[in-house]
């Protein structure tokens, strides 16, 4: 089956409060926040392959001042922080497919919940062990430029994991621990559960303007023939979220792009690699055309737009 490149997708832009400023060393400073979305996650890589694009293209510089995560989204920031190009994790998330086709199962181990975990998580799969052994072996930071973001499991809010003096396996798993499917972590006194929960973008943290990467949810029928499960997941992101996942953001301070990929849902777990392919794809269309759209409109100090593609 063929997917044609998506359209459909939303950009609000206001060129007179989101502004990209040159710092004193000639980078264009933005932060970015990528949203959840679990599989989707593949239109954030586009995402980071399209910014890379577009500054070969026009010989400007952006560095993300701050990366804020949450769920897959926290998979690629601590990755991104870590120094990895969009082309690293892409691969990192193709060897995923071929082995899991998910890629917030990277890792993923069963284990034995105590009953208030089992209780919250409905589950026996956890994340922590596996991406404990995940930082290690791929030797990954926390970091200042690095911010994750997890939820209560009680009072769904916001948990935050910023600095350099906290677990990184802790906070990526307790960020992708989505009830139904997760264990939650125990952090202290507290069981934390996907950072969604709180907000599925969320750019409250965010001290300036922010690119905002947001992973629309499944608003129609699979084009691809699902197994059972992950036809499950698809009618439950449809008509019966596992949690409530608030995602309004705050639009006349950052540029929003709302991908749209309405035939998957985040827990996909039998996906083709060509569909994953085509959201890399639209990941980079839908960011191109947002920066060229704020560069014509003068939102991007120094843009040569001579250099833009028609």
């Amino acid at each position: 089956m063929t997917h044609s490149a998506s359209t459909d997708h939303a950009v609000t832009l206001h060129p007179d409060t989101f502004h990209l400023h040159r710092a004193p060393d000639g980078y264009l400073e933005v932060e970015l926040v990528l949203g959840a979305g679990g599989v989707k996650g593949y239109l954030h890589i586009g995402l980071l392959k399209g910014i890379a694009e577009f500054c070969a293209e026009t010989g400007l510089k952006i560095r993300f001042t701050k990366v804020t995560g949450v769920s897959v989204g926290a998979i690629i920031a601590t990755l991104v922080t870590n120094g990895w190009t969009w082309k690293q994790i892409l691969d990192l998330f193709i060897e995923s497919h071929d082995r899991a086709a998910n890629p917030l199962l990277i890792a993923n181990a069963v284990a034995l919940p105590d009953w208030q975990s089992f209780m919250i998580g409905r589950s026996m799969l956890s994340l922590e062990r596996p991406w404990d052994k995940f930082v290690q072996e791929k030797g990954l930071k926390p970091n200042a430029q690095l911010r994750i973001v997890a939820a209560d499991a009680t009072t769904h809010e916001a948990v935050v994991f910023e600095g350099e003096d906290y677990k990184l396996g802790t906070a990526m798993s307790a960020s992708g621990s989505l009830p139904g499917v997760f264990l939650p972590v125990k952090y202290g006194d507290k069981h934390l559960i996907d950072g969604a929960a709180f907000h599925r973008n969320p750019d409250s943290f965010c001290q300036g303007s922010a690119i905002i990467s947001a992973l629309g949810f499944a608003k129609t029928f699979p084009r691809e023939v699902l197994d059972g499960l992950s036809f499950y997941y698809h009618l439950r992101e449809m008509y019966a979220p596992v949690i409530e996942q608030p995602t309004k953001v705050d639009e006349t301070r950052h540029l929003h792009i709302l991908h749209a990929a309405d035939d998957v849902c985040g827990l996909s777990f039998s996906l083709s690699k060509q569909r994953c392919l085509q959201m890399v794809d639209d990941g980079c269309n839908n960011i191109k055309a947002a920066l060229h759209k704020a560069c014509r409109q003068g939102a991007i100090e120094g843009c040569p737009q001579e250099k833009l593609a028609a």
